[in-house]
């Protein structure tokens, strides 16, 4: 998919969202998240997101904020992992023992084996997304768009091989992975060592995409428009 294709499919769901009102702000002055992510309902940052632990640039991470009249209504983040020749397997193992200790030593203790063995290089993770209660509307009108925009920056800023997300099981069971436009769904994608974070569950399934996938969803969504 090329510059100008890419710069469609933006314009595509920058539209969808002005017409139900909404305007997307992007964030890379990281002092001011917590506050307006607090604004949208989100009381902390995940470790990894977390301004007063990730040392983040506007080359690492982003965050998008939708915003309805002079009320924020929602958000969402995303950081580049370069990883280079390590594993996805590796790295999840290694960051989630220091970002979810506990006095057992805490972390990830294993990862599905599709995920260690297929996805590496570059990868964009989404992470994050709140919506005040009420705010998120209908599937197609708001997170639907919302997400292929953030898929559209990471690919414009990064150049990744893969974009995904772990979402919770019942969010699953909504086939919300469908929404986000990923093609890719495996269920319990990571063990976690007992007591399990609080906000974690080994019952996650990690949802995303290659790129080449990645970039068919768009151009598929371009025909529907009729914008190609």
């Amino acid at each position: 998919m090329n510059a100008l294709d890419l710069g469609k499919s933006l314009s595509v769901y920058l539209h969808a969202l002005s017409q139900a009102g909404l305007q997307v702000e992007m964030f890379t002055d990281f002092e001011r998240i917590p506050e307006t992510a607090a604004a949208t309902g989100r009381p902390f940052q995940m470790p990894g997101f977390a301004i007063e632990r990730a040392d983040h640039t506007q080359n690492s991470a982003f965050w998008l904020f939708l915003r309805e009249g002079g009320t924020y209504i929602g958000g969402a983040a995303s950081m580049l992992q370069d990883l280079g020749r390590e594993t996805l397997a590796d790295y999840l193992m290694r960051t989630s023992r220091h970002q979810f200790p506990n006095n057992k030593g805490g972390g990830v203790e294993s990862v599905a084996e599709p995920l260690a063995r297929e996805v590496r290089g570059r990868l964009a993770y989404i992470g994050e997304l709140t919506f005040l209660p009420g705010h998120r509307g209908r599937r197609a009108e708001r997170l639907e768009p919302f997400m292929r925009i953030f898929q559209i920056l990471a690919i414009q800023k990064w150049d990744v091989d893969w974009i995904y997300a772990f979402i919770p099981d019942r969010h699953m069971q909504a086939r919300l992975d469908l929404v986000y436009g990923f093609t890719r769904a495996i269920p319990r994608a990571q063990k976690w060592r007992a007591p399990e974070p609080e906000v974690r569950s080994s019952t996650e399934w990690f949802v995303g995409a290659p790129r080449l996938e990645m970039e068919h969803m768009l151009q598929s969504d371009l025909a529907k428009f009729d914008v190609l």
